[in-house]
């Protein structure tokens, strides 16, 4: 445990020092505080706290996939580093921790905004609703929505980007990104993943239990994976998004590992 902290540690101090990684969430950041600040989606609801559970929706569409796209050479870049391979194979930790931990470290340093700019949001609409409703929904979509959210996509475009050129990974990223979220089933021309439980947009738990509009969750869609919203439908999606992250890091690092054993 403490080679996997120091090993978290050690990454996310690496990561602050990337530009690539502050480019790529700072201007996303940016512009969902924009968005939740003037888009009639979330200054058209009469509540405090259910803005900020629309606005939770923005950050959970655009933040999240900045994370994944500035992290998705994380796991290649351990295996291109000329004797890192190496070095880091000599020190007393195992290749796992060092994979969580090339995982777990940058995703911490890019969500420091990310957490910030929904919090402050939330400490505005407390502030003008002389409530501390928004701000405790904030902090609960942080837990339940946006974080979930990140680690799936680090863990998807950490995966890709072993499998295949970074570039086309953060493509890839992008499509299936928007496609599980924001393709809703009366739209889309495919069976999609958007307002599923399998969606890692965190509708329902956002619904539930951060004050967002209903229609976040089943998307006006109906079946078997739509369910009605509740704290059963929350849960359930919640679980499958951090089932789908573990098994994509498993892979993740079984790709990197198996790339690593080809190159030596």
């Amino acid at each position: 445990m403490s080679a996997l902290v120091w090993t978290i540690r050690y990454e996310a101090l690496m990561a602050a020092r990337r530009k690539a990684v502050w480019a790529a969430v700072l201007p996303l950041a940016a512009l969902s505080l924009l968005l939740a600040a003037t888009s009639p989606v979330v200054t058209g609801l009469p509540d405090p706290a259910a803005r900020v559970g629309a606005a939770a929706v923005l950050v959970n569409t655009l933040c999240t996939l900045g994370v994944g796209l500035a992290l998705a050479d994380r796991l290649r870049r351990g295996l291109e580093a000329r004797g890192m391979a190496e070095l880091l194979s000599s020190t007393p930790t195992g290749r796992l921790p060092r994979t969580t931990g090339a995982l777990l470290g940058p995703l911490l340093t890019a969500l420091v905004p990310v957490a910030g700019l929904l919090l402050f949001f939330g400490a505005v609409m407390s502030a003008f609703d002389e409530s501390a409703a928004p701000l405790g929904g904030a902090a609960l979509a942080l837990l339940v929505a946006v974080v979930p959210a990140a680690l799936l996509v680090t863990a998807f475009a950490g995966l890709l980007g072993v499998l295949m050129p970074v570039a086309g990974a953060r493509a890839v990223t992008v499509v299936v990104w928007l496609w599980a979220l924001h393709f809703p089933p009366k739209f889309s021309p495919m069976p999609t993943a958007t307002g599923t439980v399998l969606s890692p947009l965190g509708g329902y738990p956002l619904v539930a239990w951060g004050h967002a509009p209903e229609v976040w969750a089943a998307r006006e869609g109906a079946g078997p994976l739509r369910p009605e919203a509740g704290d059963a439908a929350a849960w359930l999606n919640l679980a499958l998004v951090l089932l789908m992250a573990v098994v994509c890091f498993a892979l993740g690092h079984l790709a990197a590992r198996i790339r690593r054993h080809g190159a030596s």
